[in-house]
């Protein structure tokens, strides 16, 4: 129960803002001089949370009541408890670490600023208190104002250089109509939105015509069809003087297939068109609205909290709970359909947690900021294929893991719809990986990309009740992570990219692969798995987009110049290289370097963009070797992640490890069970390395019990121990070769189960050359994936 001293409400405020601090109170100093910038650094230690909850300070009921962004925290009053600020958008957390069953956990309260005083000239304060009913529109429409006068072309620039595309139906504001525009490149706003349960009529053939009658969408009976949302939408583009309107279920012709599809396939490019994108991220469905819109929608209520500090300042956020465990899953934040439509807008007019803010390509605006203090987006450096940042061309697992990862925790009402909601995403990609994705897997690293593994326990998804389709044909294959719900990675190949993980590397594939629409079929499409080709070509062979650099391997592992091509001595390949490759085109000082050259598409490729292998071939076939192994349920954790378990031959030696996708498979592993395994290419793990040299904690993959203040300060120790060792300045090649001793050779496999002669996922493992060579099958097996 929070105290009400610190209550959301406006009439809660004025309350909270007669306490006073007392003047001297160390905790308000720290933040108010942070605020001034008066550290050297921005991280400040604050002391233990017990010694701040004994302050005589409004903070301390703060303290105590705070919702931390991980959840509680244990031994909470234990903790030592820190201050950040960051100067970029002048805002400052609260923050403690701890240890659970999975490794390092790093909670934070919402950032909080502070409270301008305009009494004071020069006051340093960024935040303003705002109506707490209604949005001022004026602020908005300068916003837009201000981004088409000084961003000029900035802005108006795609995500990734999407090309433009014109929809074929879209809402006049102005006639209250759905229509076919005539404008050549219409300027049109998109809506961003949730469904969920409410509401929503939707454009079909049989009323297509009606729609297009003048006046419609404006008449008292479609105010009873349609939900908030929408129609705030609508009045919304008026106001800000625009006309054009695209809503997804106005805009596309909901039973013609050929049109549904075409469109789900260029939503990104929809969106990336688009002027502007209202995202509609309050509520749970459509009915909410765009709320705080005077004489077009409802009032809204901003979750807003405001502390008294010393010296008569204040400091004020927006307090939000932080959900758990899936009830985000509906919410705006937590759908798949909203991801695509959210990355690839260019400018982006958001309403959330009861305010309004804007993002574009360069700024970031908000209506409780003054004028002069919104923040500049710049450029962090890295390279990504959606976001903010500078956007990669360059084929690679990596990149692919920012994009995959973020998705695929998201939820879905009807899980058969995966592929589509990630079709956007697939067309984009395919510009950028030759021959393109089959169902989220480039096919140019396939055998790399089938060995994902699951960070946390990820469940199977399954098709829903209204799912009438072939049974055959659900768009949910074991072997690809869009048929599983959860955080999921592909391998950090360390034999591919600068600077990946020291734990594994893929060197030579062993099969080929075929894509398949129903299992035994004879029509089979070859996948173009081209990496191990590629990484083993001579070095003087053309490298098309590439730039070929010798490396050459620093004295010290740090503290030493860094050049395009530096990396960690345990990161490299496991056979020292003599030369890497940057692309040409990319002269940024950090650039996407490889140790080999795989092939890149052309920058304005989407529009020829082949179809690729569509959503039916959803079935893999290949010839490959197989093995039984017994697995046992002695696990290890490395890296503080799931469990693995030990993999042994019929003397009872370890020879291999294996990861299932969850914690029920982990607890199906009974001592002795027998486990099908598939190779799907060669290379080297160091997993097997990390087996007894560590002390070891008993822990879940759900991490739900919290560890005692002993288990956590062992885990600690070996956290303090790895990175003392890891900072060390000593010989690069030395610890490039104690690093090689470590690389076990093997063969990367699957764990697979039969279903009426289909084989299906059930974890990834890895398993000793020597061992497979003994105990596999002598010939290769027919394998088909589901």
């Amino acid at each position: 129960m929070k105290d009400s001293s610190l209550s959301n409400t406006a009439s809660d405020e004025v309350t909270a803002s007669k306490i006073t601090p007392p003047a001297d109170c160390k905790m308000c100093s720290v933040i108010i001089e942070l605020f001034q910038s008066r550290y050297d650094h921005y991280d400040i230690n604050l002391g233990k949370v017990s010694e701040r909850l004994a302050d005589d300070c409004p903070h301390a009921t703060w303290l105590r009541d705070v919702e931390y962004n991980t959840g509680p925290v244990p031994f909470y009053e234990k903790r030592e408890l820190k201050v950040s600020h960051s100067q970029r958008d002048e805002v400052c957390t609260l923050s403690v670490h701890y240890y659970n069953r999975q490794g390092i956990v790093w909670a934070s309260t919402p950032g909080f600023k502070l409270v301008s005083r305009p009494e004071i000239p020069g006051h340093i304060g960024s935040l303003r208190i705002v109506d707490e009913n209604w949005i001022d529109l004026d602020v908005v429409r300068n916003w837009l104002l201000r981004c088409t006068r000084e961003h000029e072309e900035k802005c108006n620039k795609t995500v990734g250089d999407v090309p433009p595309f014109k929809p074929r139906l879209l809402i006049d504001v102005i006639q209250g109509c759905v229509t076919e525009c005539k404008e050549e490149r219409p300027r049109f706003l998109t809506l961003s939105y949730t469904w969920g349960n409410s509401k929503n009529l939707r454009i079909t053939k049989a009323n297509v015509d009606e729609m297009k009658q003048p006046g419609i969408l404006t008449s008292e009976f479609m105010a009873t069809q349609l939900p908030r949302t929408i129609l705030n939408a609508i009045k919304l583009t008026q106001a800000l003087g625009e006309r054009w309107l695209w809503v997804d279920s106005l805009c596309i012709t909901q039973d013609d297939d050929e049109s549904l599809q075409h469109q789900l396939a260029a939503m990104h490019r929809i969106y990336a068109t688009s002027f502007i994108t209202i995202i509609a991220a309050d509520g749970q469905d459509a009915e909410y609205g765009l709320r705080g819109l005077r004489d077009i929608s409802n009032p809204r209520e901003i979750k807003r909290v405001v502390l008294p500090l010393a010296r008569g300042e204040r400091i004020a956020w927006t307090d939000y709970s932080y959900s758990e465990e899936g009830s985000m899953d509906f919410s705006y934040d937590g759908r798949m359909w909203t991801s695509q439509e959210y990355y690839f807008s260019r400018r982006r007019l958001i309403f959330k947690n009861g305010q309004v803010r804007w993002e574009c390509n360069c700024s970031a605006y908000s209506e409780d900021h003054l004028d002069g203090t919104q923040g500049e987006l710049g450029d962090s450096g890295l390279a990504v294929y959606v976001g903010r940042d500078r956007h990669s061309k360059v084929p690679s697992l990596y990149g692919l893991n920012h994009v995959v990862c973020n998705f695929n925790m998201r939820a879905l009402r009807y899980e058969e719809d995966v592929y589509n909601a990630f079709s956007g995403y697939n067309t984009y990609l395919n510009s950028i990986f030759p021959s393109g994705l089959v169902y989220g897997h480039p096919q140019v690293f396939f055998d790399i990309s089938l060995c994902w593994t699951s960070l946390r326990d990820i469940r199977r998804r399954k098709v829903s009740e209204r799912y009438t389709g072939d049974p055959v044909h659900r768009g949910l294959p074991s072997w690809s992570w869009m048929g599983w719900k959860g955080l999921i990675r592909f391998p950090f190949d360390s034999e591919s990219g600068v600077g990946g993980t020291p734990n594994a590397g893929f060197t030579n594939s062993i099969t080929e692969w075929y894509a398949m629409e129903y299992p035994a079929s004879c029509r089979k499409q070859r996948i173009k798995s081209l990496w191990s080709q590629c990484q083993n070509l001579p070095n003087e062979v053309e490298a098309g987009f590439w730039r070929c650099e010798e490396f050459n391997t620093p004295a010290l592992t740090s503290g030493s110049t860094r050049t395009r091509m530096s990396s960690d001595a345990i990161t490299i390949p496991k056979e020292l290289p003599s030369h890497g490759y940057t692309p040409l085109f990319d002269e940024s000082p950090r650039p996407e370097a490889r140790w080999y050259h795989v092939p890149v598409r052309p920058a304005d490729s989407e529009d020829d963009t082949p179809s690729g292998l569509h959503s039916g071939y959803q079935y893999l076939w290949c010839l490959t070797f197989r093995a039984i192994l017994t697995a046992t349920d002695e696990k290890f954790y490395p890296a503080g992640q799931i469990p693995y378990h030990l993999l042994k031959n019929k003397d009872g030696s370890t020879v291999g490890s294996l990861l299932p996708h969850n914690e029920h498979e982990s607890e199906s592993l009974q001592q002795g069970t027998q486990v099908e395994l598939i190779a799907i290419a060669k290379g080297w793990s160091t997993v097997l390395g990390e087996v007894g040299t560590k002390k070891q904690v008993s822990r879940t993959p759900s991490a739900e019990t919290p560890l005692t203040l002993e288990e956590e300060q062992v885990i600690r120790e070996e956290k303090e121990e790895y990175w003392s060792e890891f900072s060390r300045k000593f010989s690069w090649m030395d610890r490039y070769n104690e690093g090689k001793k470590k690389r076990q050779d093997g063969y990367h496999v699957l764990w697979i189960e039969w279903e009426n002669g289909v084989a299906y996922r059930k974890g990834y493992g890895f398993v000793l050359e020597e061992e497979w060579d003994r105990v596999a099958e002598t010939s290769r097996v027919d394998i088909t994936l589901g």
